[in-house]
């Protein structure tokens, strides 16, 4: 079997301290894969050249400190690629900021989200589509523990995007498009000391939060107390990584 090379596309960093001791998206997601035998491709969002996506066997977009609530440089750019990853059908997973990348680029919405940010681990609730997704293969039982970090979310999808998962912060935790886009609003990539370091770097925004609305923002101290360790998301990963696999046979 040939290697898949997969471009990982740096939509943006994480901070710089975490990025000194542990290292950024990228190495996180190339870490929670089990299988050696890829080729991957490191870019940032600033050397994308749309015309050479066709190259490559899997695409995968990092979540970034940015939004799309206002004026994001690198939309039309952004736009341009996932033409191309249509026109080619190049299995491709979008994660958090990529997640609000792609959606909006399908034509969706992205708004900041009117119930506060989602910094903590979360728990996700499967669709009827997100049950029977080879996507979600493995984590079984409808419901998944995952690690969230974001403030802005997806409020509305477009003409051929599917909702797999939501919960009650937010309507579109994961969605496909085709049989080949994935999108998720978490981290899959995330481990229990990356969760910890956002929680902290948030603390007087998660405190705020909660006193504005308290239905669905614990204290602070109550977020970090109730981080743990959360193995079965990276399972998406390696499902999104069999994917790629599959159709390089």
């Amino acid at each position: 079997m040939k290697s898949p090379i997969i471009l990982i596309i740096k939509m943006g960093s994480t901070y710089r301290k975490l990025k000194s001791q542990i290292g950024d998206f990228d190495l996180w997601i190339r870490q929670s894969v089990n299988n050696q035998n890829i080729r991957w491709k490191i870019k940032s969002v600033a050397q994308i050249e749309p015309r050479k996506i066709a190259s490559f066997q899997g695409i995968i977009l990092t979540g970034a400190h940015a939004t799309l609530t206002q004026h994001y440089q690198y939309l039309d750019g952004m736009k341009r690629v996932i033409e191309n990853i249509i026109e080619h059908k190049i299995p491709t997973l979008g994660i958090c900021f990529g997640h609000q990348v792609i959606n909006k680029i399908l034509v969706g919405e992205v708004i900041t989200n009117p119930l506060g940010p989602e910094i903590s681990v979360s728990k996700i609730q499967l669709t009827i589509d997100g049950i029977t997704d080879p996507i979600f293969k493995g984590l079984s039982g409808g419901k998944v523990k995952v690690y969230s970090s974001h403030v802005d979310v997806v409020s509305k999808i477009g003409d051929g995007v599917i909702s797999l998962a939501w919960n009650e912060q937010t309507q579109f935790q994961a969605t496909r498009y085709g049989n080949f886009i994935y999108t998720l609003q978490f981290h899959p990539e995330y481990n229990k000391q990356i969760m910890e370091f956002y929680i902290k770097q948030n603390w007087s925004l998660l405190k705020f939060e909660h006193f504005r609305n308290p239905l669905f923002i614990p204290q602070p101290d109550e977020i970090l107390k109730a981080s743990k360790e959360v193995v079965k998301s990276k399972r998406i990963l390696e499902n999104f990584i069999q994917f790629v696999f599959h159709l390089i046979k």
